[in-house]
């Protein structure tokens, strides 16, 4: 049985991407022991009957058929039947947040549209609203992203002082399963040798803190030339390359001898990317 603390949030408007993000919980779940909670919201404002009040039960009551015939029976088939759906009335983007507060939730999981599909603004706009906001990791999928494990972790770091509050947030997801890997690395343009020597003295560091923790992982410094590939492409081609299962990018300026930023960066990687994405805000 998971512990009662270890809830995970997903946000569901029974679109293809938020089914797609059932599936990633239920994967999760396979590794981790965890609650799924679902979360549909009916936004302020709508026309939608199920403002009305003598329909809004009527629309209550259909959320949950539908929940039941979905999301249910995708749940059963994938092996998982502890949920409980949640239904608020409000802003999508405040409902998740305070969701997951009053659920003290470990993980968000939404899903998010490709950059060229904006039908979908429930799980678009406000997938990146929430990744640069939530206090708890957001784990995101895409048209192009899969998730069929929950083991090997890529874990870009730079010089930056946020990367040990990123470390200890990988090492926390670790703590749940002692088969999870984590993968450090660190990427550099055009760098002279001096960088690279410090780079060098942040990963022994970082390799200490993890061995400290007996946590399985790896440790690699990419060189590149300027303009040869973009940081979100060459991460993307690293994590795919090494069978990776999950990108874990800081909501700011992650490397700081380069022009991008987390922001930025992790909207490239979501859209381009066959491994999904899961976004820290720093404490």
């Amino acid at each position: 049985m998971p512990h009662p603390n270890n809830n995970i949030l997903i946000p569901i408007d029974f679109s293809e991407q938020s089914f797609r993000a059932v599936k990633y919980a239920a994967v999760v779940a396979q590794s981790i022991s965890v609650r799924l909670n679902f979360l549909y919201v009916f936004e302020v404002g709508e026309t939608s009957p199920a403002f009305r009040s003598k329909q809004h039960q009527t629309a209550i009551n259909q959320v949950h058929k539908k929940f039941k015939s979905s999301i249910i029976t995708l749940l059963e088939n994938l092996g998982n039947n502890n949920q409980e759906l949640f239904i608020e009335q409000g802003k999508v983007y405040d409902r998740i947040l305070e969701k997951a507060a009053s659920l003290n939730a470990i993980m968000i999981i939404m899903g998010c549209n490709s950059a060229d599909d904006f039908k979908n603004r429930f799980l678009g706009s406000n997938t990146l609203r929430i990744m640069r906001s939530s206090p708890v990791p957001v784990l995101a999928s895409n048209h192009y992203s899969n998730l069929v494990k929950f083991k090997n972790i890529i874990l870009p770091v730079d010089l930056s002082k946020d990367a040990k509050d990123k470390l200890n947030r990988a090492l926390a997801m670790a703590k749940f399963n002692p088969e999870i890997i984590i993968h450090i690395v660190s990427v550099v343009f055009d760098a002279d040798e001096f960088l690279i020597n410090r780079l060098g003295q942040q990963l022994v560091e970082v390799k200490r803190v993890i061995e400290n923790s007996k946590v399985k992982h790896t440790a690699e410094i990419i060189k590149c030339a300027l303009g040869y590939e973009s940081l979100g492409e060459i991460i993307s081609d690293y994590a795919r390359k090494i069978d990776g299962d999950v990108i874990m990018l800081m909501t700011q300026q992650e490397i700081s001898n380069t022009p991008y930023f987390v922001s930025s960066l992790a909207q490239e990687i979501i859209n381009i990317s066959e491994v999904p994405v899961m976004t820290i805000a720093p404490i």
